[in-house]
């Protein structure tokens, strides 16, 4: 009776129709995912786990095998993160795609036996509230557990006793669920993915008042969620695509629920997601990867993209997803979706560059296809415990290839790894010192924390400028410095990057850059040369009397993953203000030219004694054919420093830009 009581929901199975459907569709479109399910559903049977799902949130390399009974609490080595990944039990609805693919009972089989261990081995207590049993997991199982359900309603192997069982310990999870909704829920990540297995039992248990307070529950929590953790950029507050991604396939998992049940949900929340799904599109990288900004791994957006470009009946996110239905959405919009999908056209952005203000993130891009260039300028706020010390970092893809990059995560266990990677030490900034300007209490927690200032964008005449500024040294502890680093785009393959650090004091002012590491990384007096796959560039130091050293550093593409790179630190020590002017370039490897640079004399009032270094600077460029001045004022206008010259150009600004052939007074001020 159980079994026939649940599945008299015809939302809880997928019909044997639906199933062939979607598995030839799948076979036909995502050979490869097909494979990928096949062999975790029969690595499943054997008792054997290893977590490469995309969003898997923390991966691992090392298969665990168990030679007998599944030991669920099991941690191999010290990270807790491989209890919490194994008790979300993603693999259960692999081996229900594999049953539905292959019609072979043993992926059911499999399927019963650890569903059935599992209710049996874990009950809820204080304990296991710690391991099987966090909120978290406990949110996550409800998705897991109810759509795996959903492909085995045929299965001889799950009956009416197994049914019953898994009834009972969803209404469990339900009950555990409602009491879980604190402070800390409300404003992180923990909370929605709750609140979205609270709707998933709400929906799968049959109906009674219990079940409709469940609903009523999860969708006033998840209202009240997205209005406090999205900001109006449409970025998840923690700043990590990777758990901002989390929270927003809970909620495109919340809008398919409530179309498959005819819920109405709030307009505002809509709006919401889709704002989260722009998002997506905005920080894109052109190998269609999520920057690894904060804790996030460098994953594909596209399926995301192409769920929500149906959800939505959205041209845009279409154009910046797959051509088809990706493979998870094919099988949670079935026949009805992938077909939708198919006959909705597609049409590119109408725009390149995008300033999120309220995150403090600004993205450059010189086009939509693999082959572009794209920039990335971070100076927001922390973000929690999932946030880095990354003020005034930058990324930059070239021709489509990365050549400065965030190092990433790698894992969350305390210590020396941990606590580098999460620091400045980890990310393309400027530092005082070789130091952090926050100190970490452990994996989670920092202390000092300071405010960003995200100071300005600009596009003017083909250029664009970007400023932000920082007060993370002004601690007292770690000295007392202000931080400034201004941006000039001259084109998307040409930067300018002037950082100014103000202080009274002596101190080694530096500046730091990672380097993707599947390229050739060398250098030579003041200049590092980056030799690509595809694309060459070059990173030069134009401020005199640096110390230049390149060593070996540290990139984490994915949880549990990490590979060595090269990294530049270049400095010098000074007392008082300083100022370090560095210009990266780059191209296509066959035809790449680096650029010729030079620092020129600044003049002001006296035309024949230049300006202090710390008054004004200004550069020479010559690139792809043309000369271009910039002209950088470190202190306000008026006095000596006022009208400025140099290299036979003059203008009023503290950034100037010059095409000599073309401007030799006033030129492009893009601050004044």
């Amino acid at each position: 009776m159980p079994k026939e009581q649940y599945f008299e929901n015809r939302n809880n199975f997928i019909a044997l129709e639906d199933k062939a459907w979607v598995s030839a569709f799948c076979q036909r479109i995502w050979p490869e995912e097909v494979s990928h399910i096949l062999r975790i559903a029969d690595d499943a049977a054997e008792h054997t786990f290893l977590f490469d799902l995309r969003w898997d949130m923390e991966r691992t390399y090392v298969p665990v095998h168990f030679d007998g009974e599944v030991a669920w609490d099991y941690m191999p080595g010290d990270d807790p993160e491989f209890i919490f990944q194994f008790n979300r039990h993603q693999f259960f609805i692999c081996l229900g795609q594999a049953y539905a693919i292959t019609g072979d009972e043993k992926y059911a089989k499999t399927f019963a036996e650890l569903l059935d261990s599992w209710i049996k081995n874990n009950p809820l207590t204080e304990e296991t509230k710690q391991t099987t049993w966090r909120s978290i997991e406990a949110g996550i199982r409800a998705e897991t557990w109810v759509k795996a359900m959903g492909y085995f309603k045929d299965s001889p192997s799950v009956r009416d006793q197994l049914v019953k069982a898994y009834m009972d310990c969803l209404t469990v999870h339900g009950e555990y669920l409602m009491t879980t909704y604190k402070h800390f829920q409300i404003k992180s990540n923990w909370g929605v993915i709750e609140n979205r297995g609270l709707m998933e039992i709400a929906l799968a248990l049959p109906v009674c008042d219990r079940t409709r307070e469940y609903l009523d529950a999860a969708l006033m929590r998840l209202n009240e969620e997205i209005e406090v953790q999205v900001t109006d950029d449409g970025v998840h507050w923690e700043q990590s695509p990777m758990y901002h991604n989390e929270v927003f396939h809970c909620y495109l998992e919340v809008m398919r629920l409530a179309r498959r049940y005819g819920i109405k949900l709030p307009g505002k929340m809509k709006e919401k997601v889709k704002q989260m799904a722009y998002a997506n599109i905005v920080w894109k990288k052109p190998n269609h990867c999520q920057p690894m900004q904060g804790d996030s791994d460098e994953t594909d957006l596209r399926d995301l993209l192409a769920q929500s470009a149906w959800l939505f009946s959205d041209p845009v996110l279409k154009f910046c997803a797959y051509e088809n239905m990706d493979y998870d959405g094919a099988w949670d919009f079935l026949k009805e979706g992938i077909e939708g999908y198919g006959k909705l056209e597609s049409k590119e952005p109408d725009f390149l560059d995008k300033v999120m203000e309220s995150t403090g993130n600004l993205y450059v891009r010189s086009g939509w296809d693999e082959n572009a260039d794209y920039f990335h300028f971070r100076c927001g706020f922390l973000g929690g415990g999932h946030g880095h010390s990354d003020k005034l970092h930058v990324d930059l893809v070239i021709g489509g290839e990365d050549i400065l990059m965030d190092t990433g995560r790698y894992h969350y266990v305390p210590g020396e790894a941990r606590t580098w990677l999460k620091s400045a030490l980890g990310h393309n900034v400027p530092l005082v010192d070789g130091s952090d300007y926050l100190t970490c209490r452990d994996a989670w927690g920092v202390d000092h924390m300071s405010a960003a200032y995200f100071g300005d964008y600009r596009k003017k005449d083909g250029y664009r400028y970007i400023q932000g500024s920082h007060g993370g040294y002004l601690n007292g502890k770690k000295g007392n410095v202000w931080i400034t680093r201004k941006v000039l785009v001259i084109d998307t393959d040409l930067y300018l990057i002037a950082d100014e650090f103000f202080s009274g004091e002596k101190h080694t002012y530096q500046q730091l850059f990672h380097f993707n590491n599947l390229g050739k990384v060398s250098y030579s007096g003041s200049t590092v040369r980056y030799s690509g796959i595809n694309v060459d560039g070059e990173l030069t130091v134009l401020t005199e009397g640096c110390e230049m050293n390149l060593s070996e550093g540290r990139i984490s593409r994915n949880y549990n993953q990490i590979e060595t790179g090269k990294q530049l630190l270049a400095g010098k020590e000074t007392e008082g203000f300083a100022s370090m002017i560095t210009v990266v370039s780059g191209g296509d490897k066959r035809n790449y030219i680096a650029p010729e640079l030079s620092l020129l004399p600044v003049f002001g009032t006296d035309p024949t004694n230049p300006v202090n270094p710390s008054e004004a600077e200004a550069v020479s460029i010559v690139w792809k054919g043309k000369n271009y001045v910039v002209i950088l004022a470190h202190r306000d206008i008026g006095d000596s420093c006022d009208l400025l010259t140099a290299g036979g150009v003059k203008g009023l600004g503290t950034v100037i830009v010059f095409d000599t052939e073309i401007q030799k007074v006033g030129g492009t001020v893009l601050h004044w």
